[in-house]
């Protein structure tokens, strides 16, 4: 889409997928009889996303700013009490977008905690080898291909998370659910010093992405079945989208983390930015992996892997819950 008709070409074909998606949900979804329907908490959307966009923008204006701009400052303090603010409103409010109460407990918190800093090194990778592989070759650090190329760059990715799934269930099957995190981004680390350390040809990027895939996607696999086993049945939809709401915050930071470290490598009247800049992502990344793997390791030691139920359905890409 992008190759032919540009970027916003792209963004559109997207908007038509995600309108196909929702009718399709009208259509075939019925109407929860679960629970009394809620009343939207606007509010808690309008400080969650003040605080989050404001982060984002002094994140991605740091180059331009400098670090001393008391607009930057004030930003980042600005973004702080929206964020403050919003915390202390969803405890309050009887229908919370985000019901914080659900991150109670070591479990829980080892989840979102983890959900947040996978989300983050997850698209260092995703946000910088595409720029990478279409960088110009001329500039010694890119490889000047199409748009396709890049995008075909991340395919080994998607196919390794697939697989991660199953691989994960098994890990967890054979030596507990406690070390499946852990484990997943330790692969995710390795990941992070391929791109470090080999990335002089394209079939590296390929290599590069298919392990971050695996490491991405066993974490995936894992967390639905931390956060069911955290909390009340009742509350299992709330738990999954606080975790997610934590999983794209992670997103977030880390492309428009990617956008300000190459934005800085780029040298004055550059068209791309530097080789230096892609290494201090890949620093930048395994510092974040090895953090989430002394989370990981700390908050889930002691958790019990249940057994698995007779009859369950294997390589369901989720760890069993209980």
């Amino acid at each position: 889409m992008a190759e032919l008709g540009g970027v916003h070409a792209a963004f559109w074909a997207g908007a038509a997928v995600s309108l196909a998606a929702l009718l399709a949900c009208v259509a075939v979804l019925p109407p929860s009889t679960a629970e009394p329907r809620g009343r939207l908490d606007v509010v808690g959307a309008l400080l969650l996303g003040a605080g989050v966009a404001g982060l984002l923008v002094a994140l991605g204006e740091v180059e331009a700013w400098g670090w001393t701009s008391p607009l930057l400052w004030a930003l980042v303090a600005g973004s702080a009490v929206a964020l403050l603010a919003w915390a202390a409103w969803e405890r309050r409010t009887p229908w919370p977008l985000v019901d914080l109460r659900l991150a109670r407990g070591r479990l829980a918190r080892t989840a979102h905690a983890a959900a947040l800093l996978v989300g983050l090194s997850n698209y260092l990778l995703l946000t910088a080898v595409p720029v990478l592989a279409q960088a110009p070759a001329a500039d010694g650090a890119g490889f000047g291909t199409s748009i396709v190329v890049a995008g075909l760059a991340l395919l080994p990715f998607s196919a390794a998370s697939v697989l991660a799934g199953r691989l994960a269930r098994l890990l967890a099957d054979r030596a507990g659910r406690h070390v499946v995190l852990p484990v997943a981004a330790g692969v995710q680390a390795a990941a992070f010093v391929l791109f470090a350390l080999a990335r002089s040809e394209l079939w590296q990027l390929f290599l590069v992405m298919a392990v971050a895939g695996l490491g991405v996607g066993a974490s995936f696999a894992a967390f639905p079945a931390l956060v069911v086993a955290a909390v009340p049945p009742s509350e299992t939809g709330s738990a999954m989208s606080l975790n997610q709401v934590l999983r794209y915050v992670g997103f977030a930071l880390g492309s428009a983390l990617t956008a300000t470290v190459l934005a800085a490598a780029t040298p004055s009247g550059g068209a791309a930015p530097a080789a230096g800049g892609y290494t201090v992502l890949a620093v930048v990344g395994g510092a974040v992996c090895a953090t989430t793997a002394v989370v990981a390791w700390f908050g889930l030691r002691g958790v019990a892997s249940p057994a698995r139920p007779a009859g369950a359905a294997a390589g369901n890409g989720q760890l069993p819950a209980r």
